[in-house]
């Protein structure tokens, strides 16, 4: 059975005590929906290892508290997202930011089926569009993203390439790291914020870092 509504919004409230950062009921109420449709869904297709409400709310919760903070995603910030694999961070993160949407690309099709679902199940119609495809390292942006203001990947390439590409794809953005996988910032580009936490569960440190050419 996957975890109850009830369970991944308790986990939720300690996650987010244990980083300092409160969230409102209606931020509560609409981060455990998503988390229980995640739920729902990775009983019928492997959507991530996680299965407990506490690794839920972390692997899929955790990214999107620290990198709502607006010194790392400004206002109103119109982000490409490379590799949205389940929605984590992005999802949570535009559930926390009405302010800002998302262009995302994944090419696992039954990933993008549940992405789809989520987004008219979670109330993201108009704000989140998802694209069946790839963007390769070598790539520049894609002709029809438009002219996106941020670029932002979890764990699809190796730190460096993800930093170099990413600032092909838009003039800000975000690496996620080990607190020792920090990378200087490539010629005319500048690190223009950062944030470290730590995963609750195992202390295991991270960065969030946000370069801007």
């Amino acid at each position: 059975m996957p975890p109850s509504r009830a369970e991944l919004t308790a986990r939720l409230s300690e996650l987010s005590a244990a980083l300092g950062e409160p969230l409102v009921p209606g931020e509560l109420e609409a981060l455990a929906a998503y988390a229980e449709l995640v739920a729902s869904w990775n009983t019928r297709v492997d959507l991530t290892g996680a299965k407990t409400a506490k690794d839920l709310v972390e692997v899929l919760l955790i990214d999107a508290l620290v990198m709502r903070d607006r010194s790392l995603v400004p206002e109103a910030a119109r982000v490409i997202d490379v590799g949205t694999g389940v929605g984590s961070p992005i999802i949570p993160f535009l559930l926390l930011r009405g302010d800002a949407s998302a262009l995302c690309y994944e090419p696992r099709r039954k990933r993008v089926a549940f992405l789809r679902t989520a987004i008219g199940q979670l109330g993201l119609v108009g704000r989140m569009v998802v694209r069946e495809g790839r963007i390769e390292p070598h790539a520049g942006l894609p002709a029809d993203a438009g002219q996106p203001t941020l670029a932002c990947s979890r764990a699809t390439f190796a730190p460096a390439i993800w930093l170099e590409l990413g600032l092909k794809l838009a003039p800000r953005a975000l690496l996620f790291a080990a607190r020792d996988g920090k990378l200087s910032a490539p010629e005319g580009a500048a690190i223009v914020s950062e944030r470290a936490y730590a995963l609750p569960s195992s202390q295991s440190p991270r960065l969030l870092i946000a370069y801007a050419r």
